[in-house]
């Protein structure tokens, strides 16, 4: 029960990395609030009858007003919260000529905006309770370029960057900030990327042959490092991006 008594918020917690995370937190102790542009309430319908442990709140992640009515409802339903994680995200598998400045700005207002305006609101009440703790999802594309998914790379390495710089702005305030950089990882959004290539079964095949451990990652694998990340495990790490990728930033 490493967050016992913690509450954390889970930004798109309707599936894939963020619901696995959401039912990790949930089995070690925290109360969880999902939000999420997805209406998650079928999928987790047991533990939204217990009504106490987990609490989904519609919520655009790219709209400061519908963030702020977010960290609003969290405090009138809990009184605070401990940690945030910033999952939610979208990609898109265009150079950047084919990219359109609409495409772009979605999903930097997804992606990267979303990081900071969430961050924004956790870290002015984190202030105020003396710490708190922001875990950022990245990819391994913050880390090294891809091809033909270039504004997903810029967005994530701006994660990655910005992860950075909050955590050596607030560390004397008690507030860690880290990233995870997950790798391939069976999710709708790895999902969707493979089946909008030319060739799906040629796309997967070549994704699978370039990670060194032979297999995409599951879920739940991402979402233990990530509840190692926001427990008192990591208590000496700050300004971190922790490659999860099976190996496949390595080479």
């Amino acid at each position: 029960m490493k967050l016992r008594d913690k509450v954390a918020i889970i930004t798109g917690g309707a599936s894939g990395i963020g619901m696995a995370t959401v039912l990790l937190f949930v089995r070690e102790g925290a109360r969880v609030i999902i939000a999420d542009i997805q209406d998650v309430r079928g999928k987790v319908e047991d533990l939204l009858r217990k009504g106490d442990r987990v609490h989904f709140i519609p919520t655009d992640v790219s709209q400061e007003a519908q963030v702020k009515s977010l960290f609003q409802t969290a405090i009138r339903l809990f009184g605070r919260f401990h940690l945030l994680v910033n999952n939610a995200g979208i990609a898109l598998p265009k150079t950047v000529p084919q990219t359109t400045e609409a495409e772009w700005d979605h999903l930097m207002g997804v992606n990267l905006k979303g990081v900071f305006l969430c961050s924004k609101e956790a870290i002015c009440f984190f202030r105020q309770w003396g710490g708190g703790v922001i875990v950022n999802v990245a990819s391994e594309l913050g880390l090294v370029g891809g091809s033909e998914i270039a504004a997903y790379c810029a967005s994530k390495g701006g994660v990655v960057q910005l992860t950075k710089a909050m955590a050596i702005d607030h560390a004397r305030e008690g507030i860690r900030v880290n990233c995870v950089c997950p790798g391939p990882v069976e999710t709708p959004l790895l999902d969707n990327l493979i089946f909008s290539a030319k060739d799906p079964e040629e796309e997967r095949s070549r994704s699978l042959n370039s990670v060194p451990l032979g297999r995409f990652g599951r879920p739940e694998e991402i979402a233990k490092v990530i509840l190692f990340l926001a427990s008192e495990d990591s208590s000496f790490m700050t300004g971190a991006a922790v490659a999860v990728d099976g190996g496949w930033s390595a080479r």
